[in-house]
């Protein structure tokens, strides 16, 4: 009987028709599908509008220092279709009948775990915000019990669902309706209040906004002696019968208390005191005291205050939507930039970026962002990662963001290109550059040389896997007239690629080449990015460039600076080169290694 008791709901049916100062808005800026009522289509809600209604709890939740709500959209299918319900039918029950227009299993679940709202409107372009609903639950007028509010401030809640339908009644087809329903029983989850520094929940207070209280409706406190678990907050461990409530101004005098009442059920924690109070004013701060609660048997008094105000510290701070990369985003490429939308006042805007959505092990916790986006670079591939935005005006700080989480694309690691030697050369120095092309990705490379295709380590010359260019000059002196077998693979991290394709290539015959062609006193790469010039000392006089295969090139003056040479990169082919300088001072030999 007692687990039934709390799961008993409570609804709210508002059919108001809004003044001329009432903010309205055309359904159709809700929804990336319009609802069809009439067909039982509840349509589909804007992701933005999901969020904002959870932008508006967590504002609220805020002033009662309360830990934020995240979004489970898992039950999305539930609010709307108990929205639709409470559309189609003209009604809100907690409990719909099958027999009731629209009727799904799914909008029974909705209807009997959420709050539920319903109002109408003049038409389809002049409906109320979202934000009209919540603040309906908070202040729950003429709900004596209070369940709206005490579900939305339930310290214990941690994640929920919004759902809305905006179109005309099946059973009332004047009617133009709006049903509203958020999820706040039978969740996967509760808060870890161990960490909470609060032992109760007021309403209102500390500074508290006047828009989010009804100063002719209730004042309610809800006390929370075990935070391990929600259950053990009821008649057992708290007893009000014996409790006072006394309100006193700054100058303390004592406010008239009327209505005064407390229960166990089951809205948010088990237990709920609450009270009117004549005479209340705006920007008047108000001490509460309750006394003589007994908490396991003992008297405890509780003190705190309230000051309900048009300018709250945090008023109009809220915090930023965010855009991109959408939540649950797959495959997203490294780097990632993340973005968010303006919050208006906003300075400055903190982001958090975590691998776990507790947001315990934060790899980024930066606070001065000026600019609504932020490039991530140092990720790893194959990971998911959380993020969450708040916004910084005169050193206070707005609510987080819902966050929201991506997984970087799984990286492949490809194997390099290789260009030199080429698979069969012949004449290759004896100590041969190897030349293979960049992998996005890479950190450095991997190269053998070996005197067989086995690459056993008794036959390696070159096994090397600390390479972070895509050229390697052996030191090691091959065999001349030898054949060898070479490959190379790509590194990241402790990632290998697959290796290359086996190539094979002879060294020289040193009789055949000229001695003085790899006597050379500096060796300099030249690719189509690097500059083709070469600095020395003194003007140039003659120049000439060969390769081992004795061809050879004159270089003229036209090519001739002071102190510098441009080399000729379009009419070379990749490999070694040398360039025999002679200046009025000097010759100068050159091992030029061309790469295209």
């Amino acid at each position: 009987m007692k687990k039934a008791l709390y799961f008993i709901y409570i609804f709210v049916l508002n059919f108001c028709l809004f003044g001329q100062d009432e903010i309205l808005i055309s359904a159709s800026e809700l929804y990336d599908v319009m609802p069809e009522v009439a067909n039982c289509n509840e349509g589909k809600l804007k992701e933005s509008e999901k969020l904002k209604a959870l932008q508006y709890v967590n504002y609220i939740r805020s002033f009662h220092n309360l830990k934020e709500v995240y979004y489970a959209s898992q039950y999305d299918k539930e609010t709307a279709k108990a929205s639709l319900i409470s559309v189609a039918n003209s009604l809100l029950d907690h409990f719909p009948k099958s027999s009731y227009q629209c009727y799904t299993q799914e909008g029974y679940t909705g209807c009997s775990t959420s709050n539920l709202y319903l109002g109408a409107n003049y038409n389809p372009s002049s409906v109320f915000p979202t934000e009209k609903g919540i603040i309906s639950w908070i202040i729950d007028k003429n709900i004596e019990d209070l369940g709206h509010r005490r579900n939305l401030l339930n310290p214990f809640l941690k994640y929920t669902s919004f759902g809305r339908v905006d179109g005309y009644s099946i059973a009332n087809p004047n009617y133009f309706l709006t049903g509203m329903a958020i999820k706040v029983h039978q969740l996967s989850e509760y808060q870890n209040l161990l960490d909470w520094s609060s032992e109760f929940v007021a309403y209102p207070h500390n500074d508290y906004p006047s828009s989010y209280f009804d100063a002719s409706w209730y004042l309610s406190f809800t006390l929370v002696v075990d935070k391990q678990n929600i259950w053990n907050n009821d008649n057992k461990k708290i007893d009000y019968s014996q409790a006072t409530v006394k309100v006193v101004d700054p100058n303390n005098n004592q406010l008239t208390i009327s209505s005064l009442k407390y229960d166990y059920l089951g809205y948010g924690v088990p237990n709920c005191i609450y009270w009117k109070v004549s005479g209340l004013q705006k920007d008047v701060k108000y001490t509460v005291t309750i006394s003589n609660v007994k908490v396991n048997g003992t008297p405890r008094d509780y003190t705190y205050w309230f000051r309900v105000t048009d300018n709250p510290p945090t008023a109009g701070l809220q915090p930023p939507n965010l855009l991109s990369p959408p939540d649950n985003a797959t495959d997203i490429q490294i780097p990632v930039t993340l973005s968010w939308s303006n919050v208006s006042g906003a300075q400055f805007y903190a982001l958090q970026v975590s691998t776990n959505s507790t947001f315990d092990n934060l790899l980024v916790d930066v606070k001065n962002i000026t600019k609504n986006s932020f490039t991530l670079t140092n990720l790893n591939d194959n990971t998911t990662y959380y993020w969450r935005v708040s916004a910084i005006k005169d050193g206070k700080t707005s609510n987080w963001s819902i966050p929201f989480s991506f997984k970087t694309k799984a990286f492949q690691l490809l194997a390099p290109l290789v260009h030199s030697p080429t698979d069969g050369e012949t004449s290759v120095a004896l100590n041969p550059t190897f030349i293979w092309s960049h992998v996005d990705g890479a950190e450095k490379y991997h190269l053998q040389a070996c005197l067989d295709d086995t690459f056993d380590d008794f036959a390696l010359l070159i096994n090397n896997n600390e390479i972070a260019d895509t050229f390697y000059i052996s030191p090691t002196k091959f065999f001349p007239k030898t054949l060898y077998y070479w490959r190379v693979r790509s590194i990241k991290g402790k990632s290998f690629s697959n290796w290359t394709q086996t190539k094979t290539f002879w060294t020289l015959d040193p009789s055949s080449v000229p001695e003085y062609s790899f006597a050379v006193s500096y060796s300099v790469l030249i690719d189509n990015i690097l500059k083709s010039v070469i600095y020395v000392l003194g003007p140039v006089e003659t120049a000439i460039l060969s390769n081992i295969y004795g061809d050879r090139i004159y270089l003229d003056n036209s090519r001739f600076l002071p102190n510098a040479i441009f080399i000729p990169y379009d009419e070379l082919s990749t490999g070694i080169w040398l360039l025999e300088l002679k200046t009025n001072k000097t010759i100068l030999k050159f091992k030029l290694l061309i790469l295209k």
